[in-house]
């Protein structure tokens, strides 16, 4: 049994530093990086997992889930809850599942030029000297450092980097990516945020 005492957004200290910035950027006028936000924080992630639902239905993907209890203090009355949460999908064959991830890593990258784009539509319609030049300079290294990761992790698919596990109970694969700190699913990293 888990126990939540607090909202899910302390225990995320980066993406609450993430939301105030664009807050305050999108107060200046460059909504850029809320447009990044909303569409890979929201958009993106619901039409992977309608994606992977019509790919299961069809009997080409094979969805594991993991399923959790939790005990929530809701103004101080625990409530009893159950979270499932999708875990890596597993495919039939090897090059089913490359091709989902290179068509899921072309259209994240689609979209985070996308963002990168809007933002240099909005900063090129105010002088760039001042502040304003500088919070669209900030405003860029926040849009760029999550495109860089993305490239690297198409590189590592490119290079054979990604490792494949065969699934027992399921002729299919499922895909991680190692790095220094261990093994991450294909999917975790496919929809990060930052």
């Amino acid at each position: 049994m888990n126990y939540q005492t607090t909202a899910l957004l302390i225990y995320a200290p980066l993406y609450v530093l993430f939301v105030v910035a664009c807050f305050g950027l999108a107060f200046i006028g460059l909504s850029a990086p809320i447009f990044y936000g909303l569409f890979m924080g929201l958009v993106f992630p619901v039409s992977i997992s309608m994606r992977l639902h019509t790919l299961s239905e069809s009997g080409q993907a094979l969805l594991m889930k993991e399923t959790t209890h939790w005990t929530v203090y809701v103004q101080g009355i625990p409530v009893q809850e159950t979270r499932s949460s999708l875990k890596n999908p597993c495919f039939r064959t090897p090059e089913r599942l490359q091709q989902f991830l290179l068509r899921g890593f072309i259209a994240r990258i689609f979209l985070q030029v996308a963002a990168v784009a809007l933002l240099v539509q909005q900063a090129s319609a105010e002088p760039l000297f001042s502040y304003y030049g500088l919070a669209a300079l900030g405003a860029l290294i926040i849009l760029l450092v999550p495109l860089y990761r993305t490239v690297q992790l198409l590189r590592k698919m490119r290079n054979g980097a990604l490792a494949l596990q065969q699934v027992e109970g399921f002729e299919g694969y499922q895909a991680f990516f190692i790095d220094k700190k261990g093994a991450h699913t294909a999917l975790d990293k496919l929809l990060s945020v930052l």
